[in-house]
C-alpha cells in the first residue's frame, strides 16, 4: 500500500526473536503521538497462511502464543474511526520461532561475538586489502590523492564485523571492455585473505567478487528523502527503496565525527525516521540485504541531510485583538514571531514581557516574562498609550532579543451607531394614521435625539432626550423623516442620522372582494407533494392577503397578511384539508374585508383513471383481424392495468396488472366481445382504482358475391388444356371447390381450397360444364356464392 509507507508505524516485541513455541509474546504498536482516536488489528502469517489474533479495536496491545516453530510475519493494521479508508497505516516484522535447541546454539552464537566486539579493532583498508587494476570495484584516484574520499578507515561494526568501502561504480564503456577480456573472465580476486583481527584470533570473512560486480547485484534501488534540509527539531524519513520487495532487512547508521553509530539494527522496516537534534551535516549510512543471506551486509548507500539552526527570534506583528478600545474594557494585545506557534514548545521555549507606558513616559509593568504571547488589563481613564513587548529565547543570556512598540487611543465612550429606525406601520399608510417611530442606537453615555420631517408639512423636534416621536400626517405625499443623535457632550451638530422614506396616501373607496381561487392540482393532491392555491382579490387601496391551512377543525399551518396572494402547502397526512382565504385592505381596521374557504382531498397516491380507450374505427371486425386498441391513462408510470375478455357474456381470458396500456387480439369466432379495463395506482390497497369496458361485434366474414369463372377459351380440341379461373367479392380467405360434368354427370374434381383456378385436358368431344362454388374460409356453410359456365371440346379432324 503506496499511499501508507510513509506513515510512521512501529511494532513492538516483549521477546527478542527468535523465541520457543508456546512463549507468550505481547505486541504493540506505536505510531506518531500526534494521530488518535485509532483502532488496531493484529496479525500473524506462516506459509502464506494469515490468522487473526486480534480484531479492529482501540487496544494496541496484544498477546501471542505460537505453538509451531517457523518464520512468521507480524502485520499490525490501524485506521481513524471516522476515516473514510479501510485502512490508514501498516507496518510489518518478521518474527522466528524455533525449538529449544535452536535457541541454545543462538545463545552461543551471540556468547562468541560478544567476545569478539569486547576487542577495539580499527583496521586500515590499506593494511588487509591488495586492490589489483582488474578488480571492477575501484577508487577514484583523483579524490584519493586529495583525501576526498573516505574509505571507512579501520571502521568495524560492533555486531556483524563488517568493513565499509566507499565504491563506485564503473562506466558502461570501461565496464564493457573489462567484461570482454579473457584474462579478467577467468580471475577471481580476494580482498580480504585470512586477515588476524586481535587478541581472540576472530577472523574478517572473506569477501569474493565473482564476474559480475556486486554493485550490479545490489538490492537497494534508490534512498529516497521527503527533506534534504532541515532545522534543529524537524523530522524527516528516509526510505530505502528496494528493487525486490520481498525479504530484505535494512539496519542504519549515522556519523559522528569520525565514527559511526547504530540507529536501527536489522529489521523489515525501510523507513526511518530522523529527529534533528543538532545542527550540521549528517550523513546516513544504510545496509541492506537478504532475510536468508549469510553476509553482513549485501548493499549499503549513503545519505547526507543538512540541519540548520534555528532562524533569529524576530517579532513579525504586534497587534490590539479589540475591535474599539473603550474606558472600563478589557484590552487584549497579541504579539506573533517569526517561530511558529507549532515550533515553539518543541524547538525553542519564547518568553513575552510587556509594559504600559503612559503620555508623560512613565512605565508600568503590566507582566513579566512568560511564555504567553499576549496580555489582558483594563484601562480606567482615556487617553493615548503605548505598549512595549520584550520578547526572548528562555536559554538567552540577553536582556531581550526583540522588542516592539504599539501605540493606541483609548475613547470615553463607543461611537454612537443607530442600529435601527423603524416606524410603528409601514409605507405607504393614508392621512390621519397616528405614526410611531422608534430607534435603536449603541454607544455614548447620554443621548440626545432630534427627529425632523421633510415632505409637503415639516416637523422638527430639536433635540429631545426622548427616543420615541410620534407623528399623524394629515396631507398625502412623499415625506423623509430623518432622526440625528449625539452625546450630550459632544459639541458637534450630531454623531449619527438614519433616515425614512414614507408614503401617505389617501383612503380607497372600492368594496374589497374575490374574483377567483385557482389551485393547481385541481382539488386532488398527494401527500409529500406541493400544491400552489392563487387568489385574485380586488378593490381596495393595497390588498393584503393571509391564509389558514386547517384539518380536522385544527390549524396547521398560518400565514399572515402580506403582499402575497398565493401559498404553497404540502400536506403529510391523507384526509381532507380546509384552506381559509381572508383578504383586506391595508388601511383596515377589520380582521379582513373578505375570505373564502377551499376545500383539498390528500391522498397517499394519485388514483389510477382512465381517461379514454383509443380503437381504431372500423364498419365491421371479422374472424382473424388484429385488434389493438390503447388505454390513455395520466400518471402512466405508477397506473397498473388488467384486462378482461368476454364472449357473449362468457369471461375467455384475463390478465394480471401490468404497465402494458394496449392490448392487440385475433377473434376466433363470432361474438359479442366486451373488453373490460381495470386501472390501479401501484399504491392502491384495493382491487382497482377505476374501470371501462368496450363492446365488439366480430363477424364470421363478409359475404362472399358476384362470383365469376373466367376461361382461356370456351371452345377446344381434345387433348387441348383449358384453364379456370374463380374471383368473387367480399368474404374473408375465400375458398372455391369445382365441379365438372361430363356426359352429363357431375363429379368433384377439387375440394374447397385456397387454389382458385382448375385445369382440365378432356379426351373425348362433347359438351361440358365447370361450376365454382365460393365461401369464406370460417363459414360453416357448403357455400356463399357460385358461378357456372359451358365448354365445348371437339373431335380431330380427319
Amino acid at each position: 500500500m503506496e499511499e501508507l509507507q510513509l506513515k510512521y508505524v512501529e511494532i513492538v516485541f516483549d521477546k527478542q526473536a527468535p523465541q520457543n513455541s508456546g512463549t507468550e509474546i505481547n505486541i504493540s504498536s506505536k505510531i506518531d503521538s500526534q494521530v488518535g482516536n485509532l483502532e488496531y488489528k493484529f496479525i500473524v502469517g506462516r506459509g502464506g497462511i494469515w490468522n487473526t489474533i486480534q480484531e479492529f479495536s482501540e487496544n494496541n496491545e496484544c498477546v501471542w502464543k505460537p505453538k509451531i516453530e517457523g518464520e512468521y510475519m507480524v502485520m499490525v493494521q490501524a485506521r481513524e474511526k471516522s476515516g473514510k479508508k479501510p485502512l490508514d497505516y501498516l507496518a510489518k516484522e518478521d518474527y522466528s520461532i524455533v525449538d529449544q535447541e535452536s535457541i541454545n546454539t543462538m545463545h552461543e552464537e551471540v556468547s562468541i561475538e560478544k567476545a569478539v566486539n569486547q576487542g577495539e579493532i580499527k583496521l586500515d583498508y590499506s593494511e588487509i586489502v591488495g586492490c589489483e587494476e582488474k578488480t571492477l570495484v575501484r577508487m577514484k584516484k583523483e579524490d584519493y590523492s586529495e583525501s576526498k574520499i573516505d574509505f571507512k578507515n579501520g571502521i568495524t561494526n560492533s555486531e556483524d564485523n563488517v568493513l565499509f568501502l566507499e565504491v563506485k561504480e564503473l562506466p558502461k564503456d570501461e565496464e564493457e571492455n573489462l567484461v570482454d577480456n579473457e584474462e579478467f573472465k577467468e580471475s577471481k580476486t580476494e580482498l580480504v585473505d585470512d586477515v588476524v583481527l586481535g587478541e581472540n584470533d576472530n577472523i574478517v570473512p572473506k569477501i569474493e567478487l565473482e564476474d559480475s560486480f556486486e554493485i550490479e547485484q545490489s538490492l537497494i534501488k534508490d534512498v529516497v528523502i521527503d527533506k534534504t534540509e532541515v532545522v534543529v527539531g524537524e523530522q524527516c524519513f528516509i526510505e530505502v527503496l528496494p528493487k525486490n520487495e520481498n525479504g530484505c532487512l535494512y539496519r542504519f547508521y549515522i556519523k559522528r565525527y569520525k565514527d559511526w553509530d547504530i540507529v536501527r539494527d536489522y529489521d523489515a522496516n525501510n523507513i526511518l525516521k530522523y529527529t534533528a537534534i543538532e545542527a550540521g551535516e549528517k550523513e546516513f549510512l544504510i545496509e541492506c540485504k537478504k532475510m536468508e543471506s549469510t553476509e553482513s551486509f549485501d548493499d549499503y548507500r549513503t545519505i547526507k541531510i543538512m540541519v540548520k539552526n534555528i532562524r533569529k527570534i524576530e517579532i513579525t506583528n504586534f497587534k490590539c485583538l479589540n475591535k474599539s478600545l473603550i474606558v472600563g474594557e478589557n484590552f487584549e494585545f497579541e504579539v506573533e514571531t517569526n517561530i511558529e506557534p507549532e515550533q515553539q514548545g518543541k524547538e525553542i521555549i519564547l518568553l513575552y514581557k510587556f509594559y504600559k507606558i503612559y503620555k508623560d513616559g512613565k512605565s508600568v509593568c503590566i507582566q513579566d516574562y512568560s511564555t504567553k504571547s499576549y496580555v489582558y488589563y483594563k484601562e480606567m481613564e482615556s487617553g493615548s498609550y503605548r505598549i512595549l513587548c520584550l520578547v526572548k529565547s528562555m536559554l538567552s543570556n540577553k536582556e531581550y532579543d526583540d522588542r516592539a512598540v504599539l501605540i493606541y487611543n483609548v475613547k470615553p465612550y463607543k461611537n454612537i451607531k443607530i442600529n435601527s429606525f423603524v416606524a410603528s406601520l409601514n409605507s405607504p399608510q393614508t392621512t390621519e394614521t397616528e405614526l410611531k417611530f422608534t430607534s435603536e442606537v449603541q454607544g455614548g453615555n447620554s443621548l440626545l435625539y432630534r427627529y425632523k420631517v421633510k415632505g409637503p408639512i415639516e416637523v422638527d423636534t430639536g433635540f429631545i432626550g426622548e427616543g420615541q416621536f410620534t407623528w399623524k400626517p394629515m396631507d398625502a405625499g412623499e415625506y423623509e423623516i430623518i432622526l440625528y443623535v449625539k452625546d450630550i457632550n459632544y459639541s458637534g451638530e450630531y454623531e449619527a442620522t438614519k433616515k425614512i422614506a414614507f408614503t401617505i396616501e389617501k383612503k380607497g373607496s372600492r368594496p374589497v372582494k374575490i374574483l377567483d381561487v385557482v389551485i393547481d392540482k385541481e382539488k386532488k393532491i398527494i401527500i409529500g407533494e406541493p400544491v400552489n392555491i392563487m387568489v385574485k382579490g380586488d378593490g381596495g387601496t393595497r390588498l393584503e392577503y393571509a391564509f389558514i391551512v386547517k384539518r380536522n377543525n385544527k390549524n396547521l399551518e398560518k400565514i399572515d397578511y402580506g403582499k402575497s396572494n398565493w401559498i404553497n402547502y404540502i400536506p403529510k397526512e391523507v384526509g381532507e384539508y380546509e384552506v381559509e382565504i381572508m383578504i383586506r385592505d391595508r388601511y383596515s381596521d377589520k380582521h379582513y374585508d373578505t375570505n373564502a374557504i377551499v376545500y383539498l382531498k390528500a391522498m397517499e397516491y394519485l388514483p389510477g383513471e382512465i381517461d379514454y380507450i383509443i380503437l381504431p374505427y372500423k364498419e365491421t371486425y371479422l374472424i382473424g383481424d388484429t385488434i389493438e386498441f390503447e388505454c390513455i391513462i395520466q400518471n402512466t408510470q405508477s397506473v397498473l392495468v388488467k384486462y378482461e375478455t368476454k364472449i357473449n357474456g362468457h369471461l375467455v381470458e384475463e390478465t394480471n396488472f401490468s404497465k402494458n396500456k394496449k392490448l392487440r387480439f385475433i377473434p376466433k369466432i363470432a361474438g359479442k366481445y366486451t373488453i373490460e379495463v381495470y386501472a390501479k395506482n401501484i399504491k392502491c390497497k384495493g382491487e382497482y382504482d377505476s374501470k371501462k369496458q368496450i363492446s365488439l361485434n366480430i363477424s364470421e366474414a363478409a359475404p362472399v358475391i358476384e362470383t365469376k369463372i373466367i376461361t382461356n377459351k370456351l371452345e377446344g380440341n381434345i387433348n387441348e388444356e383449358f384453364t379456370f379461373e374463380a374471383i368473387s367479392r367480399g368474404g374473408k380467405d375465400v375458398c372455391y371447390e369445382f365441379y365438372l360434368m361430363e356426359n352429363n354427370e357431375w363429379k368433384k374434381v377439387q375440394e374447397y381450397s385456397r387454389k382458385h383456378h382448375y385445369s382440365f385436358i378432356p379426351f373425348a368431344p362433347g359438351k361440358y360444364k365447370i361450376l365454382a362454388l365460393a365461401k369464406s374460409y370460417y363459414k360453416k356453410v357448403s357455400y356463399e356464392d357460385y358461378d357456372e359456365i359451358v365448354f365445348y371440346v371437339k373431335g380431330l379432324k380427319n
